[in-house]
């Protein structure tokens, strides 16, 4: 939570020649095109450090719904079988849990979110997938994520949603960003394809 409530300090006071920030779990790249003052930029910290208490209350984000057609999920009979688990059981728990967005990477609009419930906890694939279909939910060790776009991977897919993660003429191009709220909710097949 502090990388995130930094990033908006900073977003809300940029010093000149500030670009953007982009947070990772435990750290916030700060991208700026001209000399930086750097007793300017220590200022911006030490009164965010200051006012961190009244920074973070003001950090509160409406939970995003994000409808998954579970029956779609290639990997949620081998999770199943894995976890010792019934499919059921499986999705309850996903879906059970409001996860926090830490960060965006791997590819445009990929969100690591956590923290999956500690029974659901797998390792990723030894094997990656080749393909990986746009929308598919995932889970790897304590995570769980969308993939925003085909690609290789090597996250156990139990569902897909029918929402673009990533949309290069959408503004904002990505659906979710650090900090945000998500919870998953299950939907059956027939209005998984109505979103089509």
């Amino acid at each position: 939570m502090h990388v995130i409530a930094l990033k908006a300090y900073t977003d809300a006071h940029p010093f000149e020649g500030f670009i953007e920030s982009v947070p990772a779990y435990s750290s916030l790249t700060i991208y700026f095109n001209k000399e930086v003052n750097k007793d300017e930029v220590i200022n911006i910290i030490k009164t965010y450090n200051s006012q961190q208490s009244t920074v973070n209350k003001k950090q509160h984000t409406d939970t995003k719904i994000i409808p998954v057609c579970y029956e779609l999920g290639e990997d949620l009979a081998s999770v199943a079988t894995t976890l010792k688990l019934d499919q059921e059981k499986i999705i309850s728990m996903h879906c059970s849990e409001t996860y926090r967005v830490y960060m965006i990477g791997f590819t445009p609009g990929f969100p690591y979110m956590g923290s999956v419930s500690e029974a659901l906890g797998m390792p990723r694939k030894k094997i990656p997938s080749l393909h990986i279909e746009v929308g598919s939910v995932a889970i790897a060790g304590k995570q769980t994520g969308i993939y925003p776009k085909n690609s290789p991977g090597g996250w156990h897919v139990i569902g897909k949603t029918p929402l673009k993660m990533y949309e290069k003429k959408r503004i904002p191009a990505c659906f979710l960003k650090a900090g945000d709220l998500v919870k998953f909710k299950p939907i059956s097949k027939e209005a998984f394809y109505q979103y089509q």
